[in-house]
């Protein structure tokens, strides 16, 4: 038989096909690879948290020791993050029957300026109270199209109509969380960013009614933050039962003055599934 019949009776194996240099992948994960310690509250007040407590040099040494614990526990790096309640749930109906004031920019400009020059994040909290999550997302663009900038969202504060914030716990259904990675998408898309990370607050079933609704994102790390405030074993058994249905990636609160026994940073770390976020108040 001829080499060239042998070679039709026979033919050799197509080689594999390179990848397509067109092919984009994914962002990774802000949270694959780093862990995110924030200290939360507002600098008008210190019964909001950590923020309206210290000031200057003396906040951001404290939040950067608090963060130097977790670096020694975590192969992860560890980033820091202001977290600051940038619209804030209130007790009477405001001037626009919204019942919630809105941070000035002047002071939501101050502490992005103050957490750069620390290297710091910041990250800006949404009690919503009887507006909307659109309606204060809007508000906060200016701020959320920078790269070092993230969103939280507390439905604690989600009221309905006729509903007082601080009488009654809120809920917020995950059509509404669903709209905030969907313009927190459009801004990265938009704007060219890395990923951002949205943060959602949980410590009652009610608050999140239809959690498994909320969907992933490759352009945002969905947190679940497992929120309230009690005892070591309280701490342990709230976070089991949120997590018993998580988010894309886990978080937990701890409160320096409202915890009994706070947990120390080993203990944290502990925790299952290990917290992606660290959040203190």
């Amino acid at each position: 038989m001829s080499v060239a019949l042998l070679a039709a009776c026979h033919p050799a194996t197509a080689p594999a096909r390179a990848p397509s240099r067109n092919v984009v992948l994914p962002p990774r994960p802000v949270l694959a690879d780093h862990l995110l310690v924030t200290w939360y509250g507002n600098p008008r007040t210190p019964r909001m948290g950590v923020l309206g407590r210290y000031k200057g040099t003396e906040l951001a040494e404290g939040l950067r020791k608090q963060a130097d614990e977790y670096a020694r526990l975590s192969p992860k790096t560890v980033l820091a993050a202001y977290h600051l309640v940038a619209v804030v749930a209130q007790g009477h109906a405001w001037r626009d029957g919204t019942w919630r004031r809105r941070e000035t920019h002047a002071t939501i400009r101050a502490m992005l300026e103050a957490a750069r020059a620390s290297n710091f994040k910041l990250i800006l909290d949404i009690q919503r109270s009887r507006s909307t999550n659109r309606a204060e997302l809007e508000y906060l663009r200016p701020y959320l199209e920078e790269p070092d900038v993230y969103l939280a969202l507390d439905p604690e504060f989600a009221m309905a109509d006729g509903e007082t914030p601080g009488r009654k716990i809120g809920s917020m259904p995950a059509s509404e969380v669903n709209e905030a990675i969907d313009f927190l998408e459009a801004i990265v898309r938009e704007r060219k960013l890395p990923p951002k990370i949205l943060i959602v607050h949980q410590f009652t079933m009610g608050m999140l009614g239809d959690k498994h609704n909320i969907r992933d994102s490759p352009l945002v790390d969905v947190v679940l933050d497992v929120d309230g405030f009690g005892d070591r074993p309280l701490k342990r058994a709230t976070y089991r039962a949120m997590m018993r249905q998580q988010l894309e990636f886990p978080g937990v609160k701890l409160f320096y003055k409202e915890d009994t026994n706070l947990l120390a940073a080993e203990d944290v770390m502990k925790l299952q599934p290990e917290p992606a976020v660290i959040i203190y108040q």
